[in-house]
Order: C-alpha cells, then structure tokens, then sequence
C-alpha cells in the first residue's frame, strides 16, 4: 500500500494492508534473478531484512526525513510512527511474505507443504516514537521537504500538522464532517498545504460537496478554493445530485492523489476512482486556475510525484501503468509497466523516487513491490 526509500537508492520500506511494515536492501542491478522467475518462483524475490513491528491495521502512507535517518508511517489504526533507520533490532521472528506462490505452487505439484513455514528470518525494529491524536482511519501523510513540518489527515475529516523536531501537535483544522481526508500536500517549508477532501457514496442522495483548499499550516486559516475557482458559481453547501454535476467531471471520485511543485508555484492532484480519465491536474498554487491536464489512468490515478527538478510528474493508476510526463507540455516521455487487464489485476497504490532521483520504486495491491533505474 505504502512505499519509501530509506536515505539511499538501495533501501526501501514497504508497508501492507496487514499493517506489516518491512524493510529491503535492493540488490545491485543484475545481481537480481529475473522478474519472471521472481513473480513465479517462491523465495525467488529478495527477502526483507527488518520488520517494523507495531502497527495494527493497514500502512497508508510512509515517508523518510531528508537526512534518511527516521521514517515516518500512518495508519488506519489511527497512529503515526517514528522508525530510526540505525536503531538495534529489537528481536527477529520468522516471516513468509510470499503465500500466494507457495500456494500456487502447492496447486502444480500437488505436494502439501506446511504455509507458513518454513520462512525467512528477519530483525524486528520496535518505533522510536507514536503520535496519537486522530481518532479515525488515516488516510494522508506529507512530509515538508526541509523535513520540519508533517500533515496527516483521517477519515473523519480532520487534518493535523506536526512540529517533527518537537514530536508535538502544530495545529489542527477540518473539512465538511461527511467527507474523508484523502489527500495532503505541503510546501518545501512546510508553511502552506493542500488539502483535498472528499467522500464516495454508491446513491445520489446527499452527495457531500469535495474540496481542494490551500492553507496556512500555522493556524489551518483557509487562504484559497480551488474547487471554486474553477466553478465560481459552486455552493459547497449544496449535496443534491444536480449540485455534484457541477464539479464531477473534474473531481471524478475524488482528488485523491497530490503533490507540490519543488518551487511551489504548481499542484498536482489527480483523479481517483473508478472513472473512465483518471487525469492529473496541474494548478497554480497562486492562483488555483488549471493550467493542463495530463497524464490519464484508465479508473483512476493512485499517486503523483513532482522530480526533484520539478520538470517531470511522475503517475500511478489502477491501470497498473506508471506514467512520466513533462511538464512544461504535459507531453508524456515514458510509460512503465503495461495494463494488465483491468483495475482489480494489482493496480499500482504508491510509488517513490530515490534520493538521487535515479531510482523509482511502486508497490501493488496484490502485496509487490516494483523497482526500476533510469540511465
């Protein structure tokens, strides 16, 4: 569900639905068996080196400090945890992280080996430090990029920032209380957020109203709709199926996905869902006016990273496809990975740019983590 490099481009985190959070050092490239023979044979995949233990229900998003020394996870078990990169094990335990192979392989053979054993063994890392004070499912998590400044947000519509140094609450504001929480982003100094908010209902009775507002992190004070700078005639207050016609084709099922420019002058947000575009918005921070949509996903983008140079997005969807498209024309330049057939064949959930941008790793719903190099 959740993917982070750990201070280098050959360490990476990865945390599931289970609320396994694991640790791998990558091999060097070539060192690796082949994907096909990882993807089919069991414990032909490099195994983990660590287990973080300590959540207790889904990893939603991860993130690691500048200096690569601490990670950061959220969760639906509604906490945040500090992991110290260094820290000492704590203890080990055995662990099988390649069921679905073993089972598949028990079918060809016929044979009927034990499923959970025998597996690898692994470190396990207790958390350096939790933070509390969300009391619903966390869907969001962003990091500042001088690494001061954390936002969560949760599925009761409230939205938090942290002071890291000081491991203490910073401020705290909400949305419309039917919607969730499904998006954060923040500038390099951690001073302005985006915040986008919304909440999927099957009727068209009672359709709460989205949102993607800008913020002053300080004291959560509103500083600009950018919903309603596209629709100036929007009234949030309205939930009736005609109401949510206004900004649907925009929205889609939710803006689920967001990041800031390095320079702060533009947002990506892009459409999640099971909608037919799955576009990637790119807005003036200033402003809000749309300056392009780019970069489809057939039923929905999942995540949107800016590169360190701020000239390429980088998007993932449920078409299982990786996207990497320019910015200045939102041309697109390369396409990794290709669709598998339909949004329930593991569609991509995250994905993560190394340190020196040289290394892009993704993880999938059916439980893999993907990596590629550039150059």
């Amino acid at each position: 569900m959740a993917v982070a490099f750990l201070g280098s481009d050959r360490r990476i985190a990865a945390g599931d639905r289970d609320g396994r959070l694991l640790v791998w050092d990558l091999p060097e490239p070539g060192e690796a068996p082949p994907l096909e023979q990882q993807q089919k044979t069991p414990g032909a995949a490099p195994a983990p080196k660590q287990s973080l233990a300590g959540h207790t229900n889904g990893i939603s998003r991860l993130a690691t400090t500048p200096d690569g020394k601490t990670l950061i996870s959220a969760s639906f078990d509604r906490t945040i945890r500090f992991w110290e990169v260094s820290a000492a094990p704590s203890g080990s335990i055995e662990l099988v992280v390649d069921h679905e192979l073993r089972d598949a392989e028990v079918k060809r053979s016929g044979k009927k080996p034990p499923a959970d054993g025998p597996g690898t063994k692994v470190e396990t890392v207790a958390a350096a430090h939790t933070l509390e004070g969300h009391k619903d499912w966390i869907d969001s998590l962003s990091l500042s990029a001088d690494g001061r400044c954390l936002l969560t947000g949760d599925q009761s519509s409230l939205v938090i920032a942290w002071d890291v140094a000081a491991r203490k609450e910073r401020s705290r504001w909400s949305g419309h209380p039917w919607n969730w929480i499904v998006a954060t982003a923040l500038t390099a100094d951690g001073e302005t957020a985006v915040v986008s908010e919304y909440r999927y209902k099957r009727d068209d009775f009672d359709i709460p109203c989205p949102a993607i507002k800008r913020f002053q992190v300080a004291d959560g004070a509103e500083q600009l709709d950018l919903l309603k700078v596209q629709f100036p005639k929007l009234n949030p207050k309205e939930n009736t199926y005609g109401a949510a016609q206004v900004w649907r084709k925009f929205v889609a099922n939710g803006l689920i996905a967001l990041d800031i420019s390095p320079d702060g002058k533009l947002v990506a947000a892009g459409q999640g869902g099971e909608t037919d575009t799955g576009q990637v918005h790119l807005l003036e921070m200033e402003t809000g006016k749309l300056v392009k949509s780019i970069a489809g996903h057939q039923s929905g983008a999942t995540d949107v990273k800016f590169t360190a140079d701020g000239k390429y997005l980088i998007s993932a969807g449920r078409d299982t496809v990786i996207r990497i498209c320019q910015v200045e024309d939102g041309k697109e330049v390369a396409q990794l990975g290709k669709p598998r057939g339909g949004q329930f064949k593991d569609w991509i959930s995250a994905i993560a740019l190394s340190p020196d941008q040289r290394t892009l790793a993704a993880t999938d719903i059916g439980g893999w983590v993907h990596v590629w190099t550039f150059g």
